[in-house]
């Protein structure tokens, strides 16, 4: 399941121009409401532009895609 979400960071245009193309294939954490905080492979990332004219990276997440492999079962 895709999902999309908004980075936003304190730098300017060129930086986030930088930064886009670095995120994909990266596996990011990012809060979903006030408690859960999840993971996704990031699939694809674009820097756009709000009504007021400031940059922002959208990336499209691929949610529960961590790349890490789960701990084992400690034994009974």
């Amino acid at each position: 399941m895709a999902i999309s979400k908004e980075l936003r960071f304190a730098m300017d245009e060129k930086g986030m121009k930088v930064l886009a193309p670095t995120l994909v294939g990266q596996t990011i954490s990012y809060w979903e409401g006030d408690k859960d905080l999840k993971h996704g492979l990031v699939k694809a990332a674009d820097v756009l532009r709000d009504r007021y004219g400031n940059p922002f990276i959208e990336v499209e997440l691929e949610e529960g895609k961590t790349g890490a492999k789960a701990a084992p079962a400690p034994p009974a």
